[in-house]
């Protein structure tokens, strides 16, 4: 019982004892009226709360608890699904003792009255129908309305899982099922239709790339799909497999999941990842001022694809400014490799073939190669600071030949070498020559061309009263 305190003080206290005046008769019944007015719209806020709380429906029967499927909260709809309508009922609990049901099909306007058993403030119907909403018409805007779906009448039946003839088994497939599958409907009081989407679980084996192991891995997916799981692609099956359905969730919740599988089905999607490995060492002498690469770059191409799925390899090299279609070269094996001695920016990707003739190209592979630079040093201090300029050494980048000669003041040949990284440590038979000048005669060609020839002199520094040679004396005679 609700019990309301209606002793309310007109004017705040405050006022009271500050006015000393009497205040207008018209002042003092304005202000009665504003406030009793705000009373009871509170009051009729608070009554129609109360109100709404003690309105109740309880959906009952069928052979399993029923499912509310779903709660339209700016419609005031429930949905409830049932497994079967045998003694099904809702019952409507409210302040009043005079209930009138109604049940609609298409919208509340048009509704029809429905027979009910009244038992004080309670109210009970029974054989309820499919695809009607229920509702009792108290004339208040708190109505709430019961829609039913007897699941029974659209249910979810497989007895045998294929894949469909509309299927790209190159990108993926589509399933098809031996029973067609009903929309599970409903309409809003206003009239709108809308579907209560099924929810499926299909499940298969497939690949997955591992990083740290460099391979693919076997992995069972689990796929959520809702709606018609017939009109949705299943992709990513990489590896020969069974493909298994079950569904839907009305049905798992009934307690009579159906499922069917597809036994051993033969894949034709390909999965593909590559790797590159430049077979090259940066040395110290190699000049920083180009990007990319310095030819001559060797170059391991590696293509990883889910076999026996995948059959054919080809990889193909072109230049930036061409298309696979004009190769510079081609390779017909998963790991391949190749040396860049070009100037130029090129591209690499490697095809996948399998059956059903499809096929997967891989993402552009991009390389750079510098063009050629070389710059000879004049001087260098063998022996004295070990790491620290101790060898004659030119600067270089992508130079594909090489020929550096060393000799003394006669002429004589001290030293050859044909790898621009490498270079003459300042000695003779195992020996430091003695400090002076000395002479090279350098050849070489670059990537993008251009030849070199060079000859200069080389100033050897070391302090005269340091002992460096081997045997303790230097060189002095060359």
């Amino acid at each position: 019982m609700l019990r309301f305190d209606c002793k309310r003080q007109l004017f705040p206290p405050k006022i009271l004892q500050s006015t000393q005046i009497p205040l207008p008769l018209n002042v003092i019944i304005n202000y009665r009226m504003k406030s009793n007015n705000r009373f009871f719209l509170g009051l009729l806020l608070l009554l129609s709360h109360f109100s709404a709380f003690a309105q109740q429906y309880v959906v009952k029967g069928g052979s399993h608890e029923p499912m509310l499927a779903i709660n339209e909260i700016s419609y005031k709809l429930k949905v409830y699904v049932l497994d079967g309508t045998e003694n099904a009922s809702i019952s409507y609990t409210s302040s009043s003792t005079n209930h009138q049901w109604k049940r609609y099909k298409t919208k509340y306007l048009e509704a029809e009255n429905v027979n009910s058993q009244q038992q004080g403030t309670t109210s009970v119907i029974t054989d309820l129908e499919d695809g009607y909403g229920y509702f009792v018409d108290e004339g208040t805007f708190s109505t709430t309305y019961i829609w039913i779906i007897d699941y029974n009448k659209h249910p979810f039946i497989i007895n045998d899982l294929l894949v469909s003839e509309n299927s790209d088994p190159c990108t993926g497939i589509f399933l098809k099922g031996d029973q067609p599958i009903d929309n599970l409907s409903y309409h809003t009081p206003d009239g709108s239709i809308k579907t209560i989407k099924r929810k499926f679980e299909i499940s298969y084996n497939t690949l997955e790339w591992n990083d740290s192991s460099h391979s693919f891995q076997n992995i069972l997916k689990t796929k959520k799909i809702e709606g018609n799981p017939y009109s949705q692609l299943i992709d990513s099956i990489y590896t020969d497999t069974d493909i298994t359905l079950s569904g839907d969730q009305f049905a798992s919740y009934f307690g009579k999941t159906q499922s069917a599988t597809i036994n051993n089905y033969i894949t034709s999607q390909l999965l593909l990842r590559t790797d590159t490995t430049a077979l090259i060492d940066e040395s110290d002498n190699m000049s920083a001022k180009s990007d990319g690469l310095s030819a001559p770059a060797t170059i391991r191409f590696t293509a990883y694809a889910n076999e026996p799925t995948a059959t054919l390899y080809v990889w193909k090299i072109y230049r930036e400014e061409d298309s696979p279609d004009n190769p510079i070269v081609r390779f017909t094996e998963p790991e391949t490799e190749y040396t860049f001695n070009e100037y130029g920016k090129f591209v690499a990707e490697v095809e996948v073939s399998g059956n059903n003739n499809c096929y997967v190209t891989s993402d552009p592979i991009s390389l750079d190669i510098s063009e050629s630079f070389l710059d000879v040093p004049n001087a260098f201090s063998p022996g004295t600071t070990p790491g620290v300029n101790d060898e004659f050494k030119v600067v270089y980048k992508s130079l594909v030949r090489f020929s550096c000669w060393i000799f003394n003041r006669w002429g004589q040949e001290l030293y050859h070498w044909t790898n621009p990284a490498l270079g003459w440590d300042g000695k003779k038979g195992g020996k430091y020559v003695a400090p002076g000048v000395y002479f090279y005669v350098i050849e070489a060609e670059g990537s993008d061309g251009k030849k070199y020839k060079k000859k200069g002199d080389i100033n050897i520094l070391r302090p005269k009263n340091e002992d460096t040679s081997s045997s303790g004396k230097e060189n002095s005679s060359l």
